[in-house]
């Protein structure tokens, strides 16, 4: 008998409709899993559970269609889900499912885009900037500190320039100041 906590028995109860005392055993929970039709466990539940996060829901939700089902809950989703289930439980390969879901959708149900022809640029480009961006900084830090030149000394205001200054903020803070 499987030990689960109080709220997960519960749960097993309502979606079997079994009575609250039954015991959780690992056949009922395997049969929870399958009558959803979300059961991610083995070398079958793994493939469905990558497949699932691969293809993104066309809901217009963004997530993935293992994500869309649980926090969404669209029509689409499980519909999807069950397709990759069946196909995958008839033996077909995860790569063929997932060229099933592009040639039909398009290459936008991926979640990452392929790496290829005009993609490449998106996936280098993000790099290129940042070596860039860092040799910049390098050269600005490198130029800015050059042995030999001469350091500008700085001066202490006079006594007639902080006055001027203080006037000017005054003001500013005068001009500025809400009239409630």
């Amino acid at each position: 008998m499987t030990s689960l906590p109080l709220l997960a028995q519960v749960a097993v109860a309502l979606s079997l409709a079994v009575p609250a005392g039954t015991p959780v055993t690992p056949a009922l929970v395997a049969q929870i899993q399958q009558s959803d039709g979300h059961y991610h466990e083995g070398e079958l539940g793994e493939e469905y559970l990558a497949l699932e996060r691969s293809l993104k829901c066309s809901c217009g939700c963004g997530l993935d269609v293992h994500s869309c089902q649980y926090q969404m809950q669209c029509g689409t989703s499980p519909e999807w889900s069950a397709r990759i289930r069946r196909d995958l439980e008839a033996g077909v390969t995860p790569e063929a499912i997932k060229a099933g879901f592009v040639a039909e959708f398009g290459p936008t149900v991926l979640m990452s885009p392929p790496a290829e022809g005009f993609n490449l640029v998106g996936y280098l480009l993000p790099a290129l900037a940042m070596v860039t961006a860092g040799m910049l900084v390098g050269l600005v830090i490198r130029r800015g500190s050059a042995p030999g030149e001469p350091l500008v000394p700085v001066e202490r205001p006079s006594e007639a320039e902080q006055a001027l200054l203080a006037a000017e903020l005054r003001k500013l803070e005068e001009s500025e100041r809400p009239d409630w």
